[in-house]
């Protein structure tokens, strides 16, 4: 830890970021969180995108210094624009919660979408929600539930399985036609009748109890 401290006092960004990590975590010494702030604000000054955030996390719970959502974002904003993926889905959250910035689905669909694109489970969460509820997007429960699938597939098992068992059963429920087998009818083009094929959208329906064949009316 000496040396580490020498060199931080000398301006060694890495040396800075790693005895951060140290007295925030308390790792053999007594845990500082305002020590751990002023070597994560040295640090991030020299633009270091994972010191950004961390700087961003101590303002937003009060760590080592006052709390404040606005500084929060600022932190969070600089580390995003340097392409951090954890970044730019904390303030792709704290734009849908309007926490330290002007609320904005948009912005934060935005900002979840360049998280997402680099596997950031929790931003695929994210975005599925946004597809679930209609923020930023038009509601489309096949896409919300492809997201939550595949953020399961990257791991996050915290809210994901919930979510996706969730539009599971908004599916069986609102789409029950949905990647079913159907026959259509009623159609204007007379010879399209009886074509078959897979439900992709759902409407008024009902089911032949003979043959089991689902009917879908066209309009």
């Amino acid at each position: 830890v000496a040396m580490l401290t020498e060199a931080a006092a000398q301006g060694h960004m890495e040396a800075q970021i790693y005895l951060a990590a140290v007295y925030e975590l308390g790792r053999g010494v007594a845990q500082d969180h305002g020590r751990a702030f002023e070597l994560y604000r040295q640090a991030a000054q020299q633009g270091d995108a994972l010191s950004q955030f961390n700087l961003g996390i101590m303002y937003r719970y009060g760590r080592g210094c006052e709390q404040s959502d606005e500084r929060a974002a600022e932190w969070w904003t600089k580390a995003a624009e340097q392409g951090a993926a954890i970044a730019q889905y904390n303030l792709g959250e704290a734009y849908r919660e309007g926490q330290g910035v002007p609320q904005s689905y948009e912005r934060a669909v935005e900002l979840y979408k360049l998280s997402e694109a680099q596997g950031h489970a929790k931003a695929t969460t994210s975005l599925g929600v946004c597809y679930t509820n209609g923020w930023g997007f038009e509601v489309s429960y096949g896409e919300a539930r492809r997201l939550f699938e595949l953020a399961v597939a990257r791991g996050e098992t915290k809210a994901a399985p919930g979510y996706l068992q969730i539009i599971n059963d908004f599916i069986q429920q609102d789409c029950p036609l949905l990647g079913q087998r159907v026959v259509l009818r009623g159609l204007t083009t007379a010879t399209l009748i009886g074509t078959r094929g897979t439900a992709i959208d759902f409407g008024f329906s009902e089911r032949n109890p003979t043959t089991g064949n689902w009917f879908t009316a066209s309009g």
